[in-house]
C-alpha cells in the first residue's frame, strides 16, 4: 500500500545533500503512494525533524524539506496509498523525540492490540499501534502482527535500525550498504539510483534463463539485498545481523471454514474500492465467495479476469460461473490484445526480468483493475501450497499415497504419471548430476558455459517429502516468487494486493497437518473443497483440471518474435548467451517450437533487463 525508504551515514551531510537523496528516493516510489509523501531527517545530535514534499497534505502544515539546513546523519522517508483513515491522522513516518517508524502493509488486528495493551490511538490507524508495539515490545512485536507488512523503525537512544517483514513476503524489503552509508527501501530501483553504479549477480540470471524462478534471498543486483523476515542495523557502525523469526509449529483449532471466512473478513477492512482476481479455480473462487458471504448479497463485487482465443488457456467458461454465482460485475482482459511493448514496460516497473507470460498478464490486469477505480486487489496465491493442490505433492508421496490413485478418477494424475514422477524425484535424489545433464541439454547451448559453475535450485528441493516441500513452497521461492510479482505489478498501478491464503497467523498452521489428511475422497485439497460449501459453484469446486493462472506463452512469444528480435541478438547478452547458439534458436523457431519460444522470451526479457539497468 505504500513505499518506504531510508539512509544512515557515518559522516554527516549537508542538508542540501541529504534532502536531494530523500526527495529522489520518494520520487523513485511515487506509483506506490501517490496521497502523501513525509520525511524525517535526523541530525547529529540523533534528533529527529519533520518535512514535507511537493506530495504532502497541506494541512499537515510541515517546512518543505528544501528549507532544511544544517546537516544530517539520517533520513526516513514514506509515499502514502491510503487504505485506512485516508486523511493526515495516517500521515507518515510516524515519530516522537526517541523514535521513527516508516510502515508499509496493513495490521488487521490494531484495534484489538490497542485494547490490550492500552495505546491510546489517536490517529485510529494500525500505523499508530505498530509504531506503539515496537516501542513497547522491541524485537518481539512483529509476532503479534496479525496482516502483512514491511517496516524499518529507528530507535534514536540506543542507535538502531530494524527492517522486518512478514514471513511470507507479501511485501518486499531491500537494503545496501556503502563504506560510509546504510539505505533500504521497498524497492531496488531506489536503492539502484542512490548506488550509481550496480552490477548484475550471474547466479539470479543463471537461475532465470535456466529454471524460469527468482529466488526469495536473491536480487539481480550484487550490491542489494533481499531482506527476508529481519535485518538489525547498528547505526553507530552499520554492521548488520540477520534476523529470523521462531517457526510456527501449531496445529490448527478452530475449523476450516471459520478460518477462511475469518482471513477473508479481516482484508475487506477498506476506506476504498475492492476488486477481485478470477481465474476460474477453486482457490480464487473461494476468496471471493468468502468476500460476498461476509459483505452481504447486495454489496457490489467487481471480478476481474484474463480471456485468450486460444481453447487451451481459456477459462471464462468458469469465471463466468463464478461472477454469476455471486452477482458480480466481471471485466475481462483479451491477453492477444497486449502488445510487444509490454516486455519492456513489466521490466521496467518491476526492475527485473519477468519470467513468462503471466507476470505481463497480470500487469495488465492490474492496470484494468485500476482504469475501474478498485485500489485493494484481491487474488488466491498459498492455497496450493497450504492445502496440496500441486501434482508434484503427490509425487513426493507417492508410495504412502498409492492406494489414493488406485480406482479413483478425482486426482489431477494418473497412477501411472505419479510412479514415473516419483521415480523421477529419486533419481535426482541420488544422483544429482542427472539433472545438470538434463537441464543443459534442455538449454540447447543458450547459456554460457561460466553460468553452469552454480548448481542448481529445483533439484535441491527433490529429497522433500510432500510436507517439507510445502512448507518450503510457502515461506520460500515459490509463494514468495508470485507474491513478489503481484506487489511490484500492483504497486505500479497504485494497487494493493491482498492474498487471504497467505496468512502466516492462523492459515500458516495447515501446513502442520500432513498431507494425507487434506485428501478426502480421492481430491486434492479435499478439506478445503469440503470447507467451501455454499460459497463456491459446484462445478467449480471439485474441478481437477485446473491450469493456474495460464496463458498461451508459445502463441503470444511467437507473435512478437520480430519485434522482439533485436532484444535477443542484442551485444547485452553476449556475457549470458552465446551468439551463434542465439542465431540459430532465431533462424529455427517454428510456431510449434514451445521449448525455444520459451527460451526465446527469456532471453528477450533478460535483455530488456539488461538494457534499462544500464542505459
Amino acid at each position: 500500500m505504500c513505499g518506504i525508504a531510508g539512509i544512515f551515514s557515518l559522516k554527516p551531510m549537508p542538508a542540501a545533500d541529504m534532502s536531494r537523496i530523500c526527495l529522489q528516493f520518494s520520487e523513485d516510489l511515487a506509483h506506490r503512494g501517490p496521497d502523501d509523501e513525509g520525511f524525517v531527517l535526523i541530525d547529529t545530535n540523533w534528533k529527529p525533524h519533520a518535512f514535507a514534499g511537493n506530495r504532502s497534505l497541506l494541512a499537515l502544515q510541515l517546512p518543505h524539506i528544501q528549507s532544511a539546513e544544517g546537516e544530517y546523519i539520517g533520513g526516513i522517508v514514506h509515499r502514502r496509498l491510503s487504505i485506512i483513515q485516508p486523511g493526515p491522522q495516517g500521515h507518515q513516518p510516524f515519530y516522537d523525540e526517541n523514535h521513527i517508524l516508516s510502515y508499509n502493509g496493513e495490521t488487521f488486528s490494531f484495534k484489538e492490540l490497542d485494547n490490550a495493551y492500552g495505546f491510546q490511538n489517536q490517529s485510529r490507524t494500525d500505523t499508530e499501534t505498530v509504531f506503539n508495539l515496537l516501542k513497547t515490545l522491541t524485537a518481539e512485536a512483529v509476532q503479534q502482527l496479525d496482516g502483512f507488512f514491511a517496516l524499518g523503525f529507528v530507535n534514536l537512544e540506543n542507535r538502531t535500525l530494524q527492517l522486518r517483514r512478514d514471513t511470507t513476503g507479501v511485501k518486499p524489503l531491500v537494503y545496501a550498504q556503502t563504506e560510509t552509508a546504510f539505505a533500504f527501501s521497498s524497492e531496488t530501483k531506489a536503492l539502484r539510483n542512490f548506488l550509481n553504479a550496480v552490477s548484475i549477480n550471474p547466479q539470479a540470471v543463471f537461475h532465470h534463463l535456466c529454471e524460469g524462478i527468482i529466488l526469495p534471498d536473491q536480487g539481480f543486483y550484487n550490491e542489494i539485498e533481499i531482506v527476508q523476515e529481519g535485518v538489525d542495523v547498528n547505526l553507530k557502525t552499520l554492521e548488520t545481523a540477520i534476523v529470523y523469526y521462531p517457526e510456527n509449529e501449531e496445529k490448527p483449532g478452530a475449523d476450516l471454514r471459520t478460518q477462511l471466512q475469518g482471513s477473508v473478513g479481516k482484508r475487506l477492512m477498506s476506506d476504498v474500492p475492492l476488486g477481485f482476481a478470477v481465474s476460474g479455480g477453486l482457490d480464487s473462487a473461494a476468496v471471493i465467495g468468502l468476500a460476498r458471504h461476509s459483505l452481504g448479497p447486495d454489496a457490489p463485487l467487481h471480478l476481474f479476469s484474463v480471456v485468450s482465443s486460444d481453447p487451451q488457456s481459456d477459462e471464462r467458461q468458469w469465471q463466468q460461473q463464478v461472477a454469476e454465482y455471486n452477482r458480480a460485475g466481471w471485466h475481462t482482459l483479451a491477453i492477444e490484445d497486449a502488445g510487444p511493448h509490454l516486455l519492456e514496460e513489466v521490466a521496467r516497473a518491476s526492475d527485473m526480468p519477468p519470467i513468462a507470460w503471466n507476470n505481463l498478464a497480470h500487469y495488465e490486469l492490474c492496470r484494468l483493475a485500476q482504469s475501474q477505480g478498485v485500489t485493494v486487489f484481491f487474488n488466491g496465491q498459498g492455497a496450493d501450497e497450504l492445502f496440496g493442490g500441486y501434482p508434484d505433492y503427490l509425487y513426493r508421496d507417492f508410495w504412502a499415497l498409492q492406494g489414493t490413485f488406485l480406482g479413483k478418477n478425482q486426482l489431477p494424475v494418473s497412477y501411472g504419471t505419479a510412479l514415473k514422477e516419483n521415480l523421477k524425484l529419486q533419481a535426482k535424489t541420488f544422483m544429482p548430476f542427472l539433472s545438470a545433464m538434463a537441464a543443459k541439454k534442455h538449454a540447447c547451448g543458450l547459456i554460457s558455459l561460466d553460468l553452469w559453475q552454480f548448481d542448481l535450485y529445483l533439484p535441491r528441493l527433490s529429497h522433500l517429502s510432500a510436507d517439507h516441500k510445502m512448507n518450503a513452497d510457502f515461506y520460500g521461492q515459490k509463494l514468495s516468487q508470485m507474491l513478489t510479482w503481484e506487489d511490484l505489478n500492483g504497486m505500479a498501478h497504485g494497487l494493493e494486493s491482498r492474498n487471504p491464503f497467505a496468512d502466516d497467523m492462523q492459515l500458516a498452521k495447515w501446513l502442520n497437518v500432513p498431507l494425507k489428511d487434506k485428501i478426502k475422497n480421492g481430491y486434492t485439497k479435499g478439506v478445503l473443497r469440503d470447507a467451501l460449501k455454499d460459497v463456491v459453484p459446484e462445478l467449480v469446486r471439485w474441478r481437477v483440471d485446473k491450469k493456474g493462472f495460464t496463458v498461451p506463452d508459445a502463441t503470444l512469444t511467437w507473435k512478437h518474435r520480430n519485434a522482439w528480435a533485436g532484444y535477443v541478438m542484442s551485444d547485452l547478452l553476449d556475457a549470458w548467451s552465446p551468439r551463434t547458439k542465439r542465431e540459430i534458436l532465431l533462424k529455427n523457431l517454428k510456431e510449434e517450437d514451445e521449448n525455444g519460444l520459451k527460451w526465446y522470451f527469456r532471453l528477450a526479457a533478460l535483455s530488456v533487463f539488461l538494457q534499462q539497468s544500464h542505459p
